[in-house]
């Protein structure tokens, strides 16, 4: 965890110097539109003056990924209320922003989005329950040996009928173990196409990615059903499944809340499949 960040040495003032509390924002300009998140006010002004986020936090003695977090409002990456308060002070006051405002405005829209996350859940019920959280995954367990022999008797009723027509064109069915072994060898990929935020939550709404990947990055999430995919453009990243393309997360610059991983099917199989009723 990091430690708050040591105060500046004193300085004595020097008669042509600049003042040793000039920020990197002294008299630059930016505009920030008000309807504006209080995470994307601090990359736009950023951005628009010119800084990389290695320059302030070299600047400001503030971890990088804790900067990240605070324009991504993502509070999970943060050591806890107090530092991550300290941090966005000191981070909106270098960039010639209003702390206050900026850390009022944080908090109100950090409550808010996670009280909307959770209504991206879709089965709340799959939630554990504080005192018993091996239920949900009991309830897995029990969802996917049911599936499994309802897959196997249906291809075996499948099979008989094929043999009671005669019909040479049928394909044999599939044993029991060999669609679970399919199942098991499903790999699922994602690969961004440009700098985009992404996050993977498991059936019971536990978060085991959340972060910004870089164009070229690959991630392989665990494909079990119940698993969903977050997204704040689903056009930045490129599905596949098993090596075949199956077209993109999303809309391109629109959100995706709660995606099933587990539906994710590749395109010429997609196309194949027979609309639901």
């Amino acid at each position: 965890m990091l430690q708050p960040t040591p105060a500046e040495p004193p300085v004595e003032p020097q008669a042509d110097a600049a003042p040793a509390q000039q920020t990197l924002a002294q008299g630059r300009q930016i505009t920030l539109d008000e309807s504006w998140r209080a995470g994307r006010k601090l990359s736009e002004a950023r951005r628009q003056l010119g800084l990389s986020i290695d320059e302030v936090a070299e600047r400001i003695r503030i971890r990088r990924e804790f900067l990240e977090a605070l324009e991504e409002m993502n509070p999970k990456l943060l050591p806890g209320k107090a530092y991550t308060l300290a941090f966005l002070r000191s981070y909106a006051r270098e960039l010639g922003l209003q702390p206050e405002e900026i850390v009022k405005q944080f908090q109100s829209e950090v409550a808010l989005t996670r009280e909307e996350a959770q209504k991206q859940i879709r089965n709340p019920a799959s939630r554990p329950h504080p005192e018993r959280p091996w239920l949900a995954a009991a309830a897995l367990v029990v969802l996917a040996a049911s599936f499994v022999g309802w897959r196997a008797l249906n291809q075996q009723h499948e099979s008989g009928q094929a043999a009671d027509v005669g019909s040479t064109a049928a394909a044999p069915a599939i044993p029991a173990a060999a669609a679970a072994d399919e199942s098991e060898q499903r790999v699922v990929e994602i690969r961004a196409l440009s700098e985009a935020w992404l996050e993977t939550r498991g059936p019971d709404g536990t978060v085991f990615l959340s972060r910004t990947l870089q164009p070229g990055d690959v991630y392989r999430p665990d494909p079990s059903p119940g698993w969903t995919l977050h997204a704040r453009d689903g056009g930045a990243f490129e599905l596949y499944v098993n090596g075949q393309p199956a077209g993109l997360l999303g809309a391109a610059g629109m959100p995706v809340l709660g995606r099933q991983i587990d539906e994710i099917q590749p395109q010429a199989q997609a196309n194949l499949s027979p609309p639901r009723s």
